[in-house]
């Protein structure tokens, strides 16, 4: 039975499930929203993202006094909050996404506001009836009580593939794994793997979290020294590499 995991006083996820195949879904607490990534394709994910609550307590800006300093006063004071809550689905496989599909053809309610999604994935999901959908092409940044990114990256798995860093974590999805063969050997594209290590290395985050892998987070450095040795297996003249 999949857990609910907490990672910070802000991060958590729903591990992985298997009956359906339903990737990790990981739920991020904004001053504003709530930051989902990915959504899976089992029952228990949908009630996972429905019961993350839409109302909460802040406390209201500080305004500043006569001397442009921010002042103690009832402006402080707890405030009501009503949370967005925004999808990120890392890229177009049904064990990432399934559920928005669901969703769409009306077999699940799914309680979101805006879905952030790559192209490939964009044209899975077709319409959303009401809801916001953005596709993403280039890298997005938000400050939201902690620092979003959703940014695309370069990988063999998937096309249109995102990746959603908060803070120190990088939120990977599948896109540190080969192509799925179907019957031939999973391959790293040679060309495609080299541009990944760079943008990896790239990344000033330290804490690297692959789906379906028991324990989610992983150290920034056996990843890229993982696909590192993956690419030191190149052959000259071949564009593939076996996995």
């Amino acid at each position: 039975m999949p857990r609910i995991v907490k990672l910070t006083d802000k991060i958590q996820y729903l591990q992985v499930s298997y009956e359906p195949l339903s990737a990790d879904v990981v739920v991020v607490r904004g001053d504003s929203a709530w930051w989902i990534f990915d959504v899976g394709a089992c029952d228990m994910a949908v009630d996972f993202v429905n019961a993350l609550p839409r109302n909460s307590v802040g406390s209201a800006p500080l305004e500043k006094d006569s001397r442009g300093s921010l002042e103690n006063s009832e402006s402080a004071a707890p405030v009501a909050i009503s949370l967005k809550k925004n999808i990120v689905i890392s890229h177009f496989h049904r064990d990432h996404l399934l559920n928005v599909v669901r969703h769409c053809n009306g077999e699940v309610l799914l309680d979101f506001d805006t879905l952030y999604v790559g192209s490939h994935a964009s044209k899975v999901v077709g319409e959303l009836g009401g809801r916001e959908k953005v596709t993403v092409t280039t890298p997005l940044s938000f400050d939201d009580g902690v620092k979003i990114q959703i940014l695309p990256i370069p990988n063999s798995h998937a096309k249109g593939s995102l990746i959603l860093v908060v803070d120190d974590f990088v939120f990977l999805g599948d896109a540190t794994y080969p192509m799925v063969g179907h019957g031939s050997p999973d391959v790293y594209n040679v060309q495609i793997l080299e541009q990944q290590i760079k943008f990896l290395k790239s990344l000033t985050a330290t804490r690297f979290c692959l789906s379906h892998k028991r324990g989610l987070v992983r150290d920034k450095d056996s990843v890229i020294q993982f696909l590192e040795s993956v690419y030191a297996r190149r052959q000259k003249n071949e564009n593939y590499i076996e996995a």
